[in-house]
């Protein structure tokens, strides 16, 4: 299931953001499902849908659609209202306690210690589900991160859509989220997916966990693309981000 959330600002003078806040809008995320359910909550951030001691959460959310905004540095300011976001999975249970968490309180506060904003959620709105089939368009509303282990390299290497093997990777994450989900292995083979950028990919890093000892930063990639693959698995990619880390803000597309 996949809804947008209508916002507004509950003080126009307290108007400033971070331009990295996904890392806290996910915390966010999880604040409210806990709010229905603690239990659930913590089995969702410390376990998750788990194959193979791989984890996924199996949600994603996109950027913030502000229509009204400058940017100033590492700064982000809403200069009017409306503000909308889209929060995207595949198990109900994450989308009932989450909209029963939300309906207990409506507003919140995001930000970091330089500057926050609080908001007021207005409404939230179901979306339609689109028809899926083995060849798709689709637009990133959040960007798709894509990395590969490499032998004698410490840290993973993050992919641009230009980078070889870029595709096969994001169908392996696409058939091992669908197994997790449904016990059912797709027989659909990696490399028969194709990619087709339909712009040219723009590069974003997004910092997580800022000012701690776990600081770091990963390298996304916003564009439109159209992709051949299998039905089922971009129903996957839809509802749960194509790429990696989708439960952290990225990957979240719609249909182009």
């Amino acid at each position: 299931m996949r809804f947008k959330l209508n916002l507004s600002m509950t003080d126009r003078k307290q108007n400033v953001l971070p331009v990295n806040y996904q890392y806290e809008l996910s915390a966010w995320i999880y604040k409210v499902i806990n709010q229905s359910d603690p239990e659930f909550a913590a089995w969702l951030h410390d376990k998750g849908y788990c194959d193979n001691n791989k984890q996924f959460r199996l949600f994603t959310f996109s950027n913030f659609n502000v229509r009204h905004r400058e940017i100033m540095g590492d700064r982000l300011i809403i200069k009017a209202d409306p503000v909308e976001l889209i929060i995207s999975t595949l198990p109900e249970e994450t989308i009932r306690h989450f909209v029963t968490g939300i309906f207990r309180d409506r507003e919140f506060m995001l930000g970091d210690r330089i500057s926050s904003v609080g908001f007021k959620v207005n409404s939230i709105e179901a979306m339609p589900p689109p028809v899926f089939a083995d060849e798709m368009s689709f637009r990133s509303l959040s960007p798709i991160f894509v990395s590969q282990r490499i032998e004698g390299r410490k840290q993973a290497k993050h992919l641009s859509p230009l980078d070889d093997g870029y595709i096969q990777l994001i169908i392996n994450n696409l058939k091992e989220k669908l197994k997790v989900f449904t016990g059912v292995e797709s027989q659909f083979e990696a490399s028969e997916a194709e990619l087709e950028l339909l712009s040219p990919p723009k590069q974003k890093g997004i910092a997580i966990k800022t000012n701690t000892p776990q600081a770091t930063k990963l390298i996304g990639y916003h564009y439109n693309f159209k992709i051949k693959a299998n039905a089922e698995l971009l129903r996957i990619g839809y509802y749960t981000g194509f790429g990696e880390k989708g439960s952290q803000g990225f990957g979240c597309c719609e249909v182009k």
